[in-house]
């Protein structure tokens, strides 16, 4: 983790989440109350851009960084830089950082929008200040020179500009009663040097403070690029859940709480036709991208560092039309890790050669059989397989070796026939010992029937379907590299989404994804409930397999998740936070899912 910029540390700093919901909307706004008074909240709006920031606008780029492709854009089309500014009472800072960057494309003739999120640590040229992180560039010189520093970054015109702070995000969260968001992981801090934050992981409604902090954490492996995608997650979540058939009794606190807030250009005019658009657009039209970079430290700064061609794939990508194809190296508008592919294990096994090797095989992963059948698997290798047991009557996560003095060269070789870097040497072992854990996979050829016993997690999927009252589904197929950790709730059967004036009962089981060995901060998961109508079963593109249909809700190049309904229960697997599964993946995932039995 590293410090937050500046200080004081509290919670009241501005941080902008708000893109297009204000314009989307806002399409009911005459028709749920005065137009003229809807023309003067957006007027105050208008009133706080300073003639500068007009003057920016009115700007061509003088010069870019890189080279604007060359794209047939209809008369409407428009650039809008979103700014979420960080204020501070602060003599050093007269404008604050901006907290978060965003460009969005508008083009209602070619009937799509593009969304590019730029990190706020990324090192550029600020003009006439050298180089120093983007978000700099609202210090030194507020949103005017903000506008400039991107058009020389990307080399787009930026038509258009909107600046808000937390306040607006907190109350139009608020307005609305909140927003249904699918948290990834357990989020916490309590340590107030840093950003604090108590998010337990699940399907839950989110209001205010608590989204505000899921939005704004950026103290992981993720960094800011993971705080870039959460960000565009709720706006997407938020969109979709505020054209509610009760927004028009929400929508005068809502334009309050928005343009009390925001500093615009965008007349009201322009605002409602954006909005009317907007409602209609298909989601398949939209894209999000995330700059993306390596990090360094330089001078004692951390930054985001991104090439000329990076920054050029980014805005190719920001600027073509979904569908055509082009996503560059520097922009994240898909899966970002290369993955293996559907299989019927997973397996992440190598073929090694163990002749002359003596082994013992410990069971630790709770399914049944599957000492037995790694006992065969590592037979066929070469090695001498003397004991298949079970290890006892707790299990582990993670596959391990131990092994007694004088055999760490052959322990180290059976490690990477079995896919794992614990290695340890002990004294209560009399010869190389496997113990498998859950990450462990067997070769296809090897694989066990599919079965309650014998799936992923096996125990822990029993264990949960004897408690909750409702009929659980459990994964016969988890993706490489992926592995159980956590449930939501941790103990007991079923968690409690707030529904109205009640609740509906839920569980989520989250399985992490490892790169070499190593934890990441990215999570697949795989949600329950019985809330039949929760936004999560949104509408998208229906696959049928074996008599049941599934919905996979996102676009081609991000799938959100996949969600279908059986015996009065609704599922669905979710993607990682950076989409690193494809839809093949997901799909493998949800057709794998087996009934396990209750009590």
């Amino acid at each position: 983790m590293y410090d937050v910029e500046g200080r004081p540390r509290h919670r009241w700093k501005r941080i902008v989440l708000w893109t297009l919901l204000g314009l989307i909307v806002l399409a009911l706004a005459a028709g749920g109350g005065s137009y003229l008074w809807f023309r003067g909240q957006v007027a105050g709006a208008n009133q706080r851009v300073a003639p500068e920031v007009k003057a920016a606008l009115e700007e061509k780029p003088s010069s870019t960084i890189v080279s604007v492709p060359v794209t047939v854009a209809s008369p409407s089309a428009m650039n809008l830089l979103v700014l979420g500014s960080d204020h501070r009472e602060t003599d050093e800072e007269q404008y604050g950082r901006s907290d978060t960057i965003m460009l969005v494309h508008i083009d209602p003739g070619a009937d799509y929008l593009s969304v590019m999120s730029l990190p706020r640590d990324l090192r550029v040229e600020v003009p006439g200040y050298g180089l120093e992180k983007i978000n700099s560039a609202f210090a030194f010189g507020g949103p005017a020179l903000t506008i400039k520093t991107v058009e020389q970054l990307t080399g787009v015109d930026i038509n258009h500009y909107l600046e808000v702070d937390f306040n607006a995000f907190r109350d139009i969260t608020n307005s609305l009663d909140g927003v249904y968001v699918d948290v990834d992981r357990r989020y916490y801090n309590d340590d107030p040097d840093w950003e604090l934050i108590k998010l337990a992981p699940g399907y839950q409604l989110l209001k205010g403070d608590d989204a505000l902090d899921y939005v704004r954490f950026r103290h992981d492996f993720n960094m800011d690029f993971g705080r870039m995608e959460r960000q565009q997650r709720f706006l997407s979540a938020m969109r979709e859940q505020a054209m509610g058939w009760n927004l028009p009794f929400k929508l005068p606190g809502l334009v309050s709480a928005l343009f009390k807030n925001v500093d615009t250009d965008l007349g009201a005019n322009d605002i409602l036709k954006l909005a009317y658009w907007g409602v209609r657009l298909d989601g398949d039209r939209i894209r999000q991208i995330s700059v993306i970079g390596s990090t360094d430290t330089i001078g004692g700064v951390s930054y985001v560092l991104a090439d000329k061609a990076a920054i050029a794939d980014a805005v190719s990508d920001f600027l073509t039309v979904p569908g055509a194809g082009v996503t560059g190296s520097g922009a994240t508008t898909g899966t970002t890790v290369a993955s293996s592919g559907p299989s019927t294990t997973g397996a992440s096994t190598a073929d090694v050669d163990l002749s002359g090797i003596d082994l013992d095989v410990l069971n630790a992963d709770g399914r049944v059989g599957e000492a037995a059948a790694a006992g065969e698997w590592l037979r066929s290798l070469g090695a001498t397989v003397h004991t298949v047991a079970n290890a006892g009557q707790s299990t582990q996560a993670s596959t391990s070796i131990e092994y007694p003095s004088g055999t760490s060269t052959q322990a180290r070789q059976v490690a990477a026939s079995v896919g794992t870097d614990t290695v340890s040497r002990s004294s209560s072992v009399q010869r190389i010992t496997v113990i498998l854990g859950d990450d462990f996979r067997l070769p296809p050829k090897f694989a066990l029937p599919s079965s309650p016993a014998t799936i992923p997690s096996a125990g822990g999927w029993r264990t949960i379907a004897q408690m909750v009252p409702f009929p659980v589904q459990a994964p016969a197929y988890i993706p490489a590299g992926y592995g159980f950790v956590e449930r939501m709730p941790p103990s007991g059967a079923t968690y409690g989404i707030r529904v109205g004036g009640g609740t509906k009962p839920a569980f989520k089981m989250l399985y992490r994804l490892k790169e070499s060995g190593k934890n990441t901060d990215q999570y697949m998961g795989i949600t329950e409930t019985t809330w039949l109508d929760a936004p999560a079963a949104s509408k998208g593109r229906e696959v049928k397999h074996d008599g049941m249909t599934f919905t996979v809700v996102g676009t081609n190049q991000k799938v959100d998740h996949v969600w279908w309904k059986a015996d009065g229960v609704l599922y669905w697997v979710s993607n990682t936070l950076s989409y690193l599964l494809s839809k093949d993946e997901m799909l493998a995932v949800a057709e794998s899912m087996i009934s396990i039995p209750g009590k």
